[in-house]
């Protein structure tokens, strides 16, 4: 089987099964990463039921920590969503976070022009 076809198999079975899968469902919970070396926050929520990282890099080149969970945050506070890529945007994306992906994974707000970008800091 082609690379192609089969990651396309793999893809359509994740997202057939990922509702039933017995893993965390993050979805009208609100995440807390920290930068350990700008002090930067960024607060994230699901809007898919996946996996996401522990540790994301931050546009300082510093790492960011999941520190603090809550249930709601206030309406004024920038709000940066985990989603699922499309199978589209999947196949663009770094060896690493294909797996990721394909893995029940969830990634940050993507589109297509942030692709580029992101693979600088997929990688650590």
């Amino acid at each position: 089987m082609d690379k192609k076809k089969d990651i396309t198999k793999r893809y359509t079975k994740m997202a057939s099964t990922i509702e039933d899968a017995k893993i965390y469902d993050g979805r009208g919970t609100y995440d807390l990463y920290e930068c350990e070396k700008c002090g930067r926050n960024k607060i994230t929520t699901y809007a898919a039921k996946g996996v996401t990282p522990f540790i994301i890099r931050c546009s300082c080149g510093g790492l960011m920590q999941h520190t603090r969970s809550f249930k709601n945050v206030p309406d004024y506070i920038r709000v940066f969503r985990w989603k699922r890529p499309t199978l589209e945007q999947t196949m663009k994306l770094s060896k690493g976070m294909m797996e990721h992906v394909l893995n029940g994974g969830l990634v940050l707000d993507i589109d297509d022009e942030d692709l580029e970008e992101r693979r600088k800091y997929e990688e650590y």
